[in-house]
């Protein structure tokens, strides 16, 4: 009896060092196969660290670029202005001749006893015909030298209201549509202040020149304007 419950003990022995041998090795597979994982996950970490640095670079030179192309185009328009509400058709065939009428009429024939030299002028191109809900389209010109855009940008300021034909015209700089919505981010603050009388100039490209007291303050971001603008005692101007 002895002899068989011996027997029996070895047997259910060895099936459980077997099992114990094979669970062994099983275990021996998967912290083989845990270690490839974490080692393949630090791997997966490493490169998305370095992908991540990778975005970030390529984002800063895109927008590095982007403002390098926007700075280039606003340059090639440095003697570009756009003259607005001017009736369609009024240019006739000729806008070159036009314009060159136009400019002593609505700013002062003393002031260019020399018709300025314009290299070329045109309607802004459109997808769709122009009504009396779009207002007519604007018209680009392009002066041969600077200095004939700017006098006519000033004197344009300086007398305020131009009429041609009891219409109403403005006379802008021409700007790339990034850079004009920079400067329209600016239009609340401009409001507030011409509210409170208080003397401002939009430089070029876009920051916003505040004159309190005869001393000046720039601001690139509207924001700051803003707190600027608030910080002050009642009456400053």
């Amino acid at each position: 009896m002895q002899a068989e419950l011996t027997s029996h003990f070895d047997s259910k022995i060895g099936e459980l060092q077997s099992t114990l041998i094979t669970m062994n090795g099983s275990i021996s597979v998967l912290s083989e196969q845990v270690s490839m994982m974490e080692q393949r996950i630090s791997e997966n970490q490493d490169n998305l660290t370095n992908i991540e640095t990778r975005v970030t670079f390529l984002e800063k030179e895109n927008s590095y670029l982007r403002d390098k192309v926007d700075d280039l185009e606003n340059r090639s328009r440095s003697s570009n202005l756009r003259f607005l509400r001017i009736p369609e058709r009024a240019e006739g065939r000729d806008m070159v001749e036009f314009i060159q009428r136009l400019i002593p009429r609505l700013l002062g024939a003393d002031n260019f006893p020399v018709p300025p030299v314009i290299e070329r002028a045109h309607r802004s191109p459109t997808t769709s015909r122009p009504n009396a809900k779009n207002g007519p389209r604007p018209i680009l010109v392009k002066f041969l030298n600077v200095q004939d855009k700017m006098k006519i940008l000033r004197l344009s300021r300086d007398k305020g209201d131009l009429l041609f034909d009891g219409v109403q015209v403005y006379i802008y700089p021409d700007y790339s549509a990034a850079l004009l919505e920079r400067r329209r981010l600016f239009d609340p603050i401009k409001i507030k202040l011409r509210e409170k009388n208080i003397q401002y100039s939009l430089r070029y490209p876009a920051s916003l020149r505040i004159s309190i007291d005869g001393k000046f303050t720039s601001f690139r971001c509207p924001k700051d304007a803003e707190v600027f603008l608030r910080s002050l005692p009642n009456g400053a101007s």
